[in-house]
């Protein structure tokens, strides 16, 4: 009798053991096995996957809702559920959920780039490498670019994925600039010079008057030079003092002589509607298109660049390490990256995206789709944008150039 209870149980153990190797091997597949994007999508049919991003852009959220969930359903059979959060507060979650060892959570795909990559990473919230399982990296971006190995100066590793580009373009109507835009910061300071009042840039911190401050000093001493400059005050304050100084020179000629500016885009772009000042700009290429298209800027607008380029950066889709739904994670990241999706997301409905793709691995009809979308819009192309593109500088000096603007450029 007790041979034969013995037995039972041997056999069940064995049953038992067998069950939970099957368990793991699936645990495993959903969350760290994935290695291709094929498995990503064979694994992926039937689920729900969250995007959390930024949810006050209304043309970028209605992309997402009218030409990425229907397709990820027609393609895949997977729901997409959005949801609205600031990046901000996608962080603190996800580091309260880490801190309370948390392994699964909400958050699957999240939008991300710059100081908030750096913090992510830092503190290991991301689920990566990514980029060897999404299938749109290899086909269409720049694989060897700056922007695919670095964001704003902090290696990526592959844990996050291009999704759209940024660039400081400038504005200003040719009407006005009649022997032509000031390319450089001579042109600009011998325009201000000749036309007291007719130039300024927000403040910084403001995010695009910081990149405008960044963007003179690069002209005036090189990218190189900041890039290799230990990030601590003393050192980066020697290294970037031409431009300062320049800021200082250009300064009693701004509007309002330079003792304020203003505060917000939004301000700036009334006074350039306005006529209260000659230039404008933005982070977005597409920024004098939409402004026409709205009848806020003349439609004798156009954008133009410094000779030497301007800064440029991408914003970045990344999965959360407690995603629960990898796999579908990654598809989702696919198919928001995919040349059909971003064509889209390049029309007037959804906000004229500049795509992060490279123009060289475009097909020549693709290349005409997107001149087409631009033309007679006061917006350069494509090519003409990458070959003057300025990296950003890495993310942990840009508070520092900050607090030297306002010590040696505000208060001077």
């Amino acid at each position: 009798m007790k041979k034969w209870v013995m037995g039972l149980l041997i056999i069940g153990m064995l049953f038992s053991f067998a069950a939970c190797k099957t368990g793991e091997t699936k645990e495993a597949k959903t969350t760290d096995s994935i290695s291709n994007f094929s498995e990503a999508v064979k694994e992926s049919k039937g689920e729900t996957v969250t995007f959390y991003g930024y949810g006050g852009d209304e043309k970028a959220n209605a992309w997402v809702d009218e030409v990425v969930t229907p397709a990820m359903k027609e393609k895949y059979d997977i729901t997409v559920k959005r949801v609205p959060m600031d990046i901000d507060q996608i962080l603190n979650k996800l580091t309260t959920e880490k801190e309370a060892g948390t392994k699964t959570g909400d958050i699957d795909v999240m939008w991300i780039n710059g100081e908030n990559f750096y913090t992510a990473k830092q503190a290991k919230l991301l689920y990566g490498p990514i980029t060897n399982k999404v299938e749109s990296f290899d086909k269409l971006m720049d694989v060897d670019g700056h922007n695919s190995k670095y964001d704003f100066g902090v290696k990526i590793d592959g844990y996050e994925m291009p999704y759209g580009s940024a660039q400081l373009v400038f504005a200003g109507d040719k009407e006005k600039f009649a022997s032509g835009f000031p390319t450089d910061t001579k042109a600009l300071l011998d325009y201000a010079k000749a036309h007291p009042g007719k130039i300024t840039y927000t403040a910084p911190p403001e995010f695009t008057g910081s990149a405008f401050v960044r963007n003179i000093i690069c002209d005036i001493v090189g990218y190189d030079k900041v890039e290799k400059a230990a990030a601590n005050k003393e050192e980066l304050y020697q290294v970037i003092k031409p431009g300062l100084d320049y800021l200082n020179e250009i300064k009693p000629y701004l509007w309002q002589e330079g003792k304020t500016y203003p505060t917000t885009m939004a301000e700036l772009d009334q006074m350039f509607s306005a006529g209260q000042i000659d230039m404008s700009y933005s982070y977005s290429q597409m920024h004098v298109a939409e402004k026409r298209s709205d009848n806020e800027f003349r439609p004798t607008t156009e954008s133009f660049l410094f000779d030497k380029g301007t800064i440029a950066n991408q914003s970045y889709l990344a999965v959360a390490d407690t995603s629960k739904v990898k796999g579908a994670a990654l598809v989702l990241i696919n198919e928001m990256t995919s040349e059909s999706a971003q064509l889209k997301k390049a029309e007037a409905k959804y906000g004229y995206s500049i795509p992060p793709f490279d123009s060289k691995k475009l097909s020549k009809e693709t290349n005409q789709k997107l001149a087409d979308l631009y033309k007679n819009q006061g917006v350069l192309s494509l090519e003409e944008l990458q070959e003057k593109q300025i990296p950003e500088v890495q993310a942990k000096k840009i508070p520092i150039i900050e607090a030297l603007w306002k010590e040696h450029v505000l208060h001077e």
